[in-house]
């Protein structure tokens, strides 16, 4: 492989993690847009209980985490393998979703616990990347292939610092305040 197309392969690799990234940041802050961008138009789904397109799973998503108070999922191994001409790609991510769900959703995940509980699933999203002009890499086809669901347990969790900046699950999170002012960072340097 000569140094173009080693440089244009990391450029690929880069553009088809930031969409691993990109789907997990989406479900967690609830950015359905941004979860729904991940993937192509025609795409396939198989979320386990859920199995269907793009569109169909957002819903689902949406549905679904109206009852999860917390959702984090922690991204680890991420490998790619391109197909000859490097327009698809095979990718497995390693997943670790933590979540604390609320059972009167009827979660499947909840178990029959009372009140919130606390799960822990350790999976991975095998994927097909496509790479469409115009487009750019996005999901072709999600399988999730789970490896480990711990029992739910009851959320007691130690209360936060009230001074302490709260995480939220949407757009009110510090993740998308505005910008600090220029002047303000060079001040600080």
């Amino acid at each position: 492989m000569d140094r173009n197309d080693a440089i244009d392969e990391m450029l690929a690799e880069r553009a088809i993690t930031k969409v691993i990234f990109d789907y997990c940041q989406g479900a967690d802050r609830r950015d359905w847009d941004l979860v729904r961008a991940c993937y192509h138009d025609d795409a396939q789904d198989s979320h386990g209980a859920f199995v269907g397109r793009p569109d169909e799973l957002v819903d689902w998503l949406q549905n679904r985490h109206q009852h999860l108070p917390s959702s984090t999922h922690v991204v680890t191994n991420v490998s790619i393998r391109f197909r000859e001409g490097r327009e698809q790609a095979r990718v497995e991510s390693y997943i670790l979703s933590l979540q604390i769900v609320d059972p009167s959703g009827g979660d499947s995940f909840a178990g029959d616990i009372e009140g919130q509980v606390f799960t822990r699933i350790m999976a991975r999203y095998v994927d097909t990347f496509q790479l469409r002009p115009g487009i750019g890499w996005r999901i072709q086809q999600r399988t999730v292939a789970y490896d480990w669901m711990l029992p739910p347990v009851p959320a007691n969790f130690a209360a936060l610092d009230p001074a302490w900046t709260k995480s939220q699950r949407d757009k009110s999170d510090v993740l998308y305040a505005p910008w600090p002012e220029s002047d303000v960072i060079n001040k600080e340097e």
